[in-house]
């Protein structure tokens, strides 16, 4: 999962911000000290402690939660120059609390604050800078395989992808010719499996990148395994993709694909489950005694603007598909489903009521799910619970939906953190994707990761 959602250009650009932290810290101690010298220099690298190690951490990884790392976003615009602002300036005041935390730390407050300044104007340049430059940067050429028709979404996703270091020059279909793709063509055919060489001289390309490698016949695979010989790269485009987006492309799979991963069976890793169960724990814990006020806010909000109770429950499946009980504050209005069970109509959903609507954007709503997580029903992270009678729905027009419960559903989850607010049976399918992914790779690394990019949601995308 090294891949996901930092990829090469996204860590060389971490890369950068640490070069800039550093040197904006020298150039604010020549600025406040009034010397450029070694004896500045080792006087800086005195406090070179593990609290301005921690500096460095706080500012790299709250620029991630800010998304200075989406390629996609353009920081030419007014509201994405703020968003840097804003990311120097929560990380400056984090760097305040440790300051207070470590009194032997001998950074002075001037100096904290000319770092700063410093740092804005050189995240706000960078990120121009690379607005301007994305597009342009050199990627890897290469050639797609096709066995039958690709599937376009997976393709068009994985090309068009800013992160992705490779541009599709050409393809080679073995038994049908691609078609065409959403927004875009796919290049047409370049030659056959059996004269790939030549077209890999002609193109200028050292790289293949295969759709549908389980399904190459034993001629075209033992010709391409000859080219991996001689030092052409062969890729399983179903790999890249989900190194890429953190996602398992459904279209490019079948029940083989997870018959050969270990993940999809229930209680093969106990070490780690155990592990993540502590977190769970500890973490509700933390959550609970840190969130109290928004509790009161709640309970005092809906007593006078609704009339009903305060918390309401409801019937979910959980691992296994064995039911439980979810609670949460009520966001909705008594007679939210007279007329029967519904499926949620998004972020504007007509049944939630305007103080419901300012729970559900905040995730205040989610609170009592705490409990949910002390009591082992859920995981901190995890699938999206959904209720019984929309699961037995699902199960009937989604393949592999039924794999989500091998594990724990999650108060938040990477698929919630990735996609938007899901309200019909594609966006379920594309949210499943993502679930599979995380229950294939279900690791502390990304059970954290998941966490980070909650913070980013709540921030930046509170219809999600």
């Amino acid at each position: 999962m090294a891949g996901i959602h930092v990829g090469r250009r996204g860590a060389r650009l971490a890369a950068l911000d640490a070069a800039q932290i550093i040197a904006t810290l020298f150039g604010a101690a020549f600025l406040v000290w009034r010397e450029v010298s070694v004896r500045m220099a080792l006087r800086l690298l005195e406090h070179w402690t593990g609290a301005t190690t921690i500096v460095l951490t706080f500012h790299l990884l709250t620029f991630y939660i800010f998304e200075l790392y989406n390629l996609r976003l353009d920081f030419r615009s007014t509201v994405n120059m703020a968003r840097c602002v804003a990311a120097v300036l929560v990380a400056g005041l984090l760097v305040a609390v440790a300051s207070f935390a470590l009194p032997d730390w001998g950074l002075s407050r001037s100096l904290f604050l000319m770092h700063g300044a410093l740092l804005t104007v050189a995240m706000v340049a960078s990120r121009r800078i690379m607005s301007r430059t994305v597009e342009r940067l050199p990627s890897t050429r290469a050639l797609l395989v096709t066995v039958g028709l690709p599937p376009d979404e997976v393709v068009e996703e994985f090309f068009k992808n800013p992160e992705s270091a490779y541009h599709l020059v050409g393809t080679v279909p073995v038994s049908a010719p691609p078609r065409m793709v959403v927004g875009g063509s796919i290049p047409p055919p370049v030659g056959t499996v059996q004269d790939c060489e030549a077209a890999l001289r002609r193109e200028g390309a050292r790289h293949l990148i295969v759709a549908g490698i389980d399904r190459l016949p034993k001629t075209e695979a033992a010709e391409l395994l000859r080219l991996k010989g001689q030092g052409i790269e062969v890729h399983d485009l179903r790999d890249l993709y989900q190194a890429l987006t953190g996602r398992i492309p459904l279209a490019l799979i079948d029940d083989r694909y997870f018959l050969g991963v270990g993940a999809f069976t229930r209680d093969t890793r106990p070490v780690l489950s155990n592990l993540l169960r502590v977190l769970d724990i500890v973490a509700a814990i933390t959550l609970i005694l840190l969130s109290w006020p928004l509790w009161i806010v709640a309970v005092v909000g809906i007593k006078l603007t609704m009339p009903g109770p305060v918390l309401y429950s409801q019937e979910r499946v959980g691992k296994g598909e064995e039911p439980y009980v979810i609670y949460k504050f009520r966001s909705m209005r008594l007679d939210a489903e007279r007329n029967g069970p519904q499926w949620s109509m998004g972020p504007v959903d007509p049944r939630v009521t305007p103080f419901g609507r300012f729970l559900r954007r905040s995730r205040i709503d989610e609170l009592p799910q705490l409990w949910n997580v002390l009591t082992g029903d859920m995981s901190l992270v995890g699938p999206r619970p959904e209720r019984p009678v929309f699961v037995k729905e699902l199960k009937a027009q989604i393949p592999f939906y039924a794999l989500r419960f091998q594990v724990q559903p999650g108060l938040t989850g990477w698929a919630q953190v990735n996609y938007r607010y899901g309200a019909s049976v594609d966006d379920t399918r594309v949210k499943l994707s993502y679930d599979l992914f995380y229950v294939q790779e279900r690791s502390v690394p990304l059970f954290i990761l998941t966490l980070m990019k909650t913070v980013t949601t709540v921030l930046f995308k509170p219809g999600s």
